[in-house]
């Protein structure tokens, strides 16, 4: 089987600090302090040790008519990167890294490598969150605040680019509320997307998506999404973008809670503003969402708000652009109240808006690891894979004559994810030699039901143990 690495495909930022927890009794994540000390270049390798523990490499198998990449590789492999954020298992993601997946594995820093599913999920931000059964204390990355966040800081990227785990790249944020078209970035074009981001010049490549953005305090600022290739002829180096750490905390509790985020409706129709616009409404700056048009019997209305009218604040965080304000009032909780600071005709107003849940389009089926549905451990069967014997020619070269061929492996099934192929040798199962299929099924048949088995094979020369649990 051919492995491709999940598309760090595109995802947003955006900039406001939810009231998240009031949904959750119990923190979903822990808030970083808002001090950021001065960075020197020992204390990045300091910063890296204490967080790379946190960071885990995701992969999954892509079910029949799933798209966890947009490439034309035929593999039906997904794997990218995510950041451990509770203690009760709790793992942020992107959400093209685990699209249409099943037999969801999370490897730890540690090596082990344990069952996961998918919490929730949420296409249109690209973030989603996974859930492990911990065994034992998890480490955690506190979540910071990418409001505060300026050009210039410091920043680190943890991730496994190309499958090599836990790589480290450092750079700088070169750019706040970074507007990308997502379909430019091998995105389906739909309306409901966003494309707001942070931008930085710390490496991102391919594996790097799902994995944190920390800032010199050690704290999330962002999740790694998305990077910016260029032209063929003119390729570009240390465009990377990450989705604002803010817009995820909007959303987690509610994907932990339902499994997905239904969406808010305000009722507008909004366009950035350019100069000239900035000119003929006489406005001190460019920043803000200028309304074009109100729907009828919408929250926006209600409201008294008007077209012409410019949106400068959302319940106090500044209002950039049209994508702010669409992120803004989406994402928030239905039925929550907003204040908006507006300015018409020269005067700044206040209005208050109370926003009501948003229509919703179809039904969207489970995903395949949903942590709803149940699901069973993968485990091996004799008939998990197939062996014959080797002609003595070959036998002979091998320790003490020793050893099958690999003839078959089950797709998707517990010797396939411990990573055997066909071609293979087995060498020994547990502490017992084999020479013959018989052997194999006896070796196996002495492990209860359960319990895991270790497995000595030979490939291309080189010896290696793997294991996986006996059915």
């Amino acid at each position: 089987m051919r492995r491709r690495i999940a598309p760090v495909i595109a995802a947003l930022a955006y900039a406001f600090i939810p009231t998240a927890h009031a949904e959750h009794e119990t923190p979903l994540w822990t808030s970083a302090p808002r001090h950021k000390p001065v960075i020197s270049s020992s204390a990045f390798a300091d910063l890296a040790e204490r967080a790379r523990a946190a960071v885990v490499h995701v992969r999954g198998e892509v079910t029949e008519g799933g798209a966890a990449d947009a490439d034309a590789d035929t593999s039906r492999t997904s794997i990218g990167t995510g950041f451990i954020i509770n203690r009760d298992g709790f793992i942020v993601t992107n959400e093209h890294v685990v699209r249409g997946v099943s037999d969801l594995r999370i490897r730890l820093y540690d090596g082990r490598e344990l069952s996961a599913c998918v919490a929730g999920a949420d296409p249109a931000t690209d973030i989603a969150l996974v859930k492990i059964k911990p065994q034992g204390t998890l480490p955690i990355l506190p979540l910071g605040d990418s409001n505060a966040v300026r050009v210039g800081e410091p920043v680190i990227a943890i991730g496994n680019p190309f499958g090599f785990n836990h790589s480290v790249t450092a750079g700088i944020v070169s750019a706040k509320e970074r507007v990308v078209d997502r379909s430019t970035l091998r995105e389906p074009k739909q309306h409901d997307l966003y494309s707001f981001f942070i931008q930085t010049d710390a490496s991102i490549n391919l594996g790097n998506s799902g994995g944190p953005l920390i800032d010199a305090g050690g704290a999330v600022i962002g999740v790694s999404a998305a990077f910016w290739a260029g032209h063929p002829l003119q390729p570009a180096q240390g465009i990377g973008f990450a989705i604002p750490i803010n817009m995820a905390k909007a959303l987690l509790p509610r994907l932990a809670r339902d499994g997905s985020a239904h969406r808010s409706f305000l009722g507008v129709d909004a366009q950035p503003l350019d100069p000239a616009l900035e000119s003929a409404l006489h406005l001190t700056s460019g920043r803000g969402a200028l309304i074009a048009s109100i729907e009828k019997g919408s929250p926006a209305e209600a409201a008294g708000l008007e077209p012409g009218d410019v949106v400068q604040s959302w319940n106090g965080a500044p209002v950039v652009t049209s994508e702010d304000l669409k992120i803004d009032a989406q994402l928030a909780i239905p039925g929550s109240h907003a204040r908006l600071t507006i300015v018409r005709e020269g005067k700044r107003i206040d209005r208050d808006v109370v926003l009501r849940p948003a229509t919703v389009k179809g039904v969207t089926p489970p995903h395949p690891a949903s942590c709803a549905l149940p699901h069973e451990p993968a485990q091996a069967a004799v008939e998990d894979f197939d062996v014959q014997e080797l002609p003595p020619a070959r036998a002979s070269n091998l320790p003490g004559g020793r050893g099958v061929a690999v003839t078959r492996v089950t797709d998707h099934g517990a010797a396939d994810q411990a990573g055997l192929k066909v071609g293979d040798v087995v060498l020994r199962i547990g502490k017992a030699a084999v020479r013959t299929p018989g052997d194999v099924n006896g070796a196996l048949n002495g492990y209860k039901t359960g319990e895991t088995l270790p497995m000595l094979v030979r490939r291309a020369g080189f010896d290696f143990w793997m294991a996986f649990s006996r059915r």
